[in-house]
C-alpha cells in the first residue's frame, strides 16, 4: 500500500469510529436536539469518509471498510459508562467529544510537512468541517456540564 493511502486509510478508520460511536449515540439518546446533531455528524463524517476512500481506491489500493480495534473498544469502554452513570447522555457527549479530539488530531497531523503533497490537501480541505464537528461537541458538553 502506497504512503498516502494509509495515511487515508488511518484518517478513514478514525471516522469510522467516529460514525459508529455517533449512530450509537442518536439511538440511545432521548433530546431530539442532540439526535439531530449526532445525526448531521455522523453525516459529514461518512461523507469525508467516503471521499477518502475513493481516493485510496483512485491510489489503486484498499480502502478501509470499518474502523479501528482501538475505536470499537472505545465505544464499547464509553457505552458501560453511560450505562452506570447516573446521566448517561452526559457521558456519552463526553466520550463524543474525546473521540472528536483524537479526529482532529489525525487531521492535523496528516497536514504535517512529512505527508505527502496530496494527502496533505486532502487533510486541509476536510479540516474546517473535522473542527466544526469537535467545536459542536464541545459546546454541547459545556451545556450538558461535563
Amino acid at each position: 500500500m502506497t504512503r498516502p493511502s494509509a495515511t487515508l486509510n488511518e484518517l478513514v478508520e478514525a471516522l469510522n469510529d467516529g460514525i459508529a460511536f455517533f449512530g450509537l449515540a442518536a439511538e440511545r439518546s432521548t433530546s431530539a436536539a442532540h439526535i439531530e446533531l449526532f445525526q448531521r455528524v455522523r453525516h459529514l463524517k461518512e461523507t469525508i469518509a467516503a471521499d477518502l476512500r475513493a481516493e485510496v481506491a483512485r491510489n489503486g489500493d484498499e480502502p478501509a471498510g470499518h474502523g479501528s480495534w482501538l475505536g470499537s473498544f472505545r465505544q464499547s469502554y464509553a457505552d458501560l459508562r453511560a450505562r452506570l452513570a447516573s446521566d448517561s447522555e452526559a457521558s456519552f457527549i463526553a466520550a463524543l467529544e474525546e473521540q472528536e479530539d483524537r479526529i482532529v488530531a489525525a487531521f492535523r497531523d496528516a497536514t504535517a510537512q512529512d505527508q505527502p503533497q496530496r494527502v496533505r490537501e486532502l487533510a486541509a480541505s476536510y479540516l474546517p468541517e473535522v473542527e466544526q464537528m469537535h467545536d459542536s461537541l464541545r459546546a454541547l458538553q459545556r451545556t450538558t456540564g461535563r
